[in-house]
């Protein structure tokens, strides 16, 4: 719902994988250069920047026809803003939309991409004659089907599509040379080397002025046009750290560890490293239960316990912000009021909003009230809690919800 809502998904995102990147894809529309400013704030290691001109094949032809802008007008946009703002040289821009050649490739990086994709010419490469059935597994050619007898009649090779991109880089070679141009990171952001075409004998493209997508931004020369650094990645200062580090008797070996551990709301997306940990050594059935038990006391931050494996409990003496137990996955979370306080939990908030996203397995238990959008998505998880807020189980397809308050 905003830029710092997307910062802390992809703050999750990576807490659940660090070694993998993380990209953003966003439609090419007016004002996507200041979204894609704050897609590089919030630490995403690549923003896409999507035209109208692709498609699925199983998309409407009203949608294909008539929905989005070109690519070109979000991939200038993006550049010139994130060029200005200093932002370019630690985010790769991507870029898709009915790419085909190798021309296409070299005006995109001279209007600011870093990397390309090819759907529809990479399909067609292997047999695709564009039935635009693929929702329906009747494709005949046997590219975007199950059905065990058509499957026969695909004819494509690894081969096919090798080709076609030997093709098109060796084009993308060719009108570099031409232009004096060594490496590809010197082409990209170079709109300076495209100029409109004047002389259009055409009743609408001859009014047509691009000067604001082709405009080059007045900066420092050494603000690179490019991606030419990594992206932080936050994790080096996380509370996980230390709770693999004293867990480690329990991953490697099964053997149950307890210990307790300070938190407070700077701490987001406690417990998802370690149970990335487990998910690849144990996969979603994790650890017996118990096997790992902390005993918290503070305010978390956001996503305490998201994507919580199996095996792994989570007491929490205090309160919790918003996203508690997002992605459930087979984890335990216990939230109980800190003994010193007085209130009466079952009046009170205990946990924020959006508890319980998408939860898959596990339990969850709040001594207190929870806010908006409680187990929404949830799909297997169960949970007690003493109230919540609006809009609670939408979309809620498995798991059970018990509330004893009101909702």
């Amino acid at each position: 719902y905003s830029i710092e809502d997307l910062a802390q998904l992809i703050f999750d995102l990576k807490n659940s994988n660090p070694k993998a990147d993380v990209s953003v894809k966003l439609v090419s529309e007016a004002g996507v250069g200041t979204i894609a400013a704050g897609v590089s704030k919030g630490k995403a290691n690549h923003v896409l920047i999507s035209g109208y001109e692709g498609g699925t094949g199983a998309s409407p032809q009203t949608s294909i026809k008539h929905a989005g802008l070109p690519m070109e007008l979000g991939i200038a946009e993006t550049q010139q803003v994130l060029v200005m703002n200093d932002l370019r040289r630690r985010i790769k821009v991507q870029v898709d939309g009915q790419l085909k050649t190798g021309r296409d490739v070299v005006i995109t990086a001279m209007l600011g991409a870093d990397e390309f994709g090819f759907a529809t010419a990479a399909l067609i490469s292997m047999g695709c004659i564009m039935l635009r059935k693929c929702h329906l597994n009747t494709c005949s050619v046997g590219v975007a089907t199950q059905d065990k007898e058509l499957r026969k009649n695909f004819m494509g090779k690894p081969e096919h599509i090798v080709n076609y991109f030997y093709f098109i880089a060796e084009e993308v070679r060719e009108l570099m040379a031409s232009l004096g141009i060594r490496r590809f990171n010197q082409l990209i952001g170079r709109s300076d080397f495209l100029e409109q075409v004047k002389e259009i004998d055409h009743w609408k493209a001859k009014y047509l002025d691009l000067t604001a997508v082709l405009h080059r931004p007045d900066i420092p020369y050494k603000v690179p046009l490019y991606n030419s650094e990594q992206q932080e990645s936050q994790l080096e200062n996380v509370l996980d750290n230390r709770l693999i580090e004293s867990s480690k008797k329990a991953v490697y070996n099964q053997i149950p560890v307890r210990f307790s551990c300070l938190i407070n709301n700077t701490n987001r997306t406690t417990g998802t490293m370690l149970s990335s940990l487990i998910a690849k050594k144990y996969g979603l059935s994790g650890l017996k239960e118990d096997t790992i038990h902390v005993d918290f006391e503070g305010s978390a931050g956001q996503s305490f316990g998201a994507f919580l494996s199996h095996g792994v409990t989570l007491r929490l003496e205090g309160d919790a912000n918003d996203y508690v137990g997002k992605g459930l996955s087979g984890g335990k979370i216990i939230i109980v009021p800190h003994p010193d306080l007085d209130f009466i939990p079952e009046e009170n908030i205990i946990a924020g909003n959006v508890v319980l996203y998408g939860a898959i397995k596990g339990e969850l238990y709040l001594r207190g009230r929870a806010g908006e959008r409680f187990a929404v998505r949830n799909s297997g998880a169960n949970a007690v809690v003493e109230g919540i807020g609006d809009h609670g189980c939408e979309y809620m397809t498995g798991g059970r919800v018990v509330i004893l308050g009101n909702t």
